[in-house]
């Protein structure tokens, strides 16, 4: 049996995981299904426009800690941008523009002086936003009953009104989680918010890619991967496992090709590793069978180039609407240092996150939405010219943090001998983000470590 690891899937924790493998000398095998690596965190070229499409849009946070990690070994760290500090400008239907900025000290006053100092919120609203910090204090599992509660039923039980819910947390939640307060766990958010928000300014601070999201790191981890003689192949559809005696030894492929193993790690979605391991299993072994409760969360970005800019900001949160976030594309591509193809359109993503009211709608229609509410948002976008348009459903984009799905998020260590798992829906302590799936890929790898 050939020593090497065998890696299922080529998105970030997949890459991940076999990079830290490489690293630490273990010879490794990529395999991934698409004819592209990057899974759901990937880009493309437009060929209408020269653009370079992510197919959906990710933002990165300073407390990302693994996924920095991970781009600063492979050498691509460089393509991101981050704030000083968190600084997020807002704009609803009122057309009132407001902006929360968090000043350099220390957490938690970087978070409550750029509270305080905002013109987003009444005086009311700061008081109560302020009045979190007691909620969020005690220890990671000091939660007292949140596991079945959601993110609206517990601000609301902590008298956060209405229209703070609305125009503030709601937001962070939809941004962080993927997912409706009304669904999503609270006690996931809560430690989000102590994550994100309550550890440091730098932690707190916003970043984005300057590139498309598979200039990121795919080229780069291949690189990595290759010359610690390691092998990333594409177009390799792994259909089932090779298990026997409670172990797994490899891998059989659509053709029908068996590729043998030491261990495996699988880092594909959830819904895609139940679909190649064997029934009986996901039938009879509690560990795997809990799995098949996880539901999945859609997103949906449309994106739009117009033949004039419509907003120099470059990114943008939206109240009161059904489009959540603006990216202004062109002017955050155009301060790359390495620019990707230019396009004389001005483009603008959208972004709508926990989209399950909205996955079902026609895409026409969705985007007559996104231009209606441009319109009413942007008074520039009213002039301008739709050029082309693309939406993009994601329909498997996350797992759906709802409450109790926790307890359904397996660890990377399986039941099986030689079967490790790694994904964003994997039990990371994270909602699913690029740094769970990182997160996840690391675990993983330092399970596999850990025998040797």
């Amino acid at each position: 049996m050939p020593d090497e690891v065998l890696i299922i899937g080529g998105g970030f924790a997949g890459m991940a995981a076999a990079v830290a493998l490489s690293k630490a000398g273990r010879p490794v095998r990529l395999l991934e299904q698409k004819p592209h690596l990057g899974g759901r965190a990937c880009s493309f070229l437009d060929s209408s426009t020269g653009s370079v499409v992510d197919n959906g849009q990710h933002l990165f946070m300073g407390c990302y800690h693994q996924t920095i990690h991970f781009l600063k070994t492979i050498g691509t760290f460089d393509l991101l941008t981050f704030q000083a500090g968190l600084t997020v400008r807002f704009l609803g239907l009122d057309g009132r523009e407001s902006v929360l900025q968090c000043p350099q000290l220390p957490a938690p006053w970087h978070l409550l002086v750029g509270v305080l100092k905002s013109g987003s919120f009444t005086w009311a609203e700061k008081l109560q936003i302020l009045g979190m910090r007691r909620a969020l204090g005690g220890s990671a599992n000091s939660n007292n009953g949140l596991s079945a509660l959601t993110v609206d039923q517990w601000l609301s039980g902590l008298g956060q009104s209405e229209s703070v819910r609305r125009n503030f947390w709601n937001l962070i939640c939809i941004g962080a989680m993927n997912e409706d307060p009304g669904i999503a766990s609270a006690e996931l958010f809560k430690r989000v918010l102590k994550l994100a928000l309550f550890k440091s300014p730098r932690d707190s601070s916003l970043g984005w890619a300057r590139v498309g999201l598979s200039d990121c790191y795919t080229q780069a981890a291949t690189e990595f991967i290759k010359s610690h003689g390691g092998k990333v192949e594409v177009s390799r559809n792994v259909t089932g496992f090779l298990i026997a005696n409670g172990a797994c030894a490899g891998v059989t492929l659509s053709d029908k090709e068996m590729v043998p193993a030491r261990a495996v790690i699988s880092a594909t979605p959830w819904n895609k590793f139940a679909g190649i391991l064997p029934p009986e299993l996901l039938r009879k072994e509690p560990f795997f069978t809990r799995i098949l409760s996880l539901r999945p969360a859609p997103i949906i970005s449309i994106n739009l180039w117009f033949d004039r800019p419509i907003t120099e900001l470059e990114f943008l949160g939206l109240r009161g609407t059904t489009i959540q976030w603006l990216f202004n594309k062109s002017k955050i591509f155009s301060a790359s240092k390495h620019p990707a193809p230019r396009s004389d359109a001005h483009y603008i993503s959208l972004v709508l996150s926990g989209a399950h009211k909205h996955i079902g709608r026609a895409k026409e229609e969705l985007l007559g939405v996104a231009l209606r509410e441009l319109g009413q948002l942007l008074p520039a976008a009213k002039e301008a010219k739709l050029i082309h348009s693309l939406v993009i459903k994601e329909r498997f984009a996350t797992f759906s943090p709802a409450v109790g799905a926790e307890s359904a998020r397996p660890t990377a260590r399986t039941p099986i001998h030689g079967l490790y798992l790694a994904g964003d829906w994997t039990a990371t302590g994270l909602p699913a983000t690029i740094e769970g799936a990182v997160k996840s890929g690391y675990t993983a790898a330092g399970e596999i470590l850990q025998k040797v």
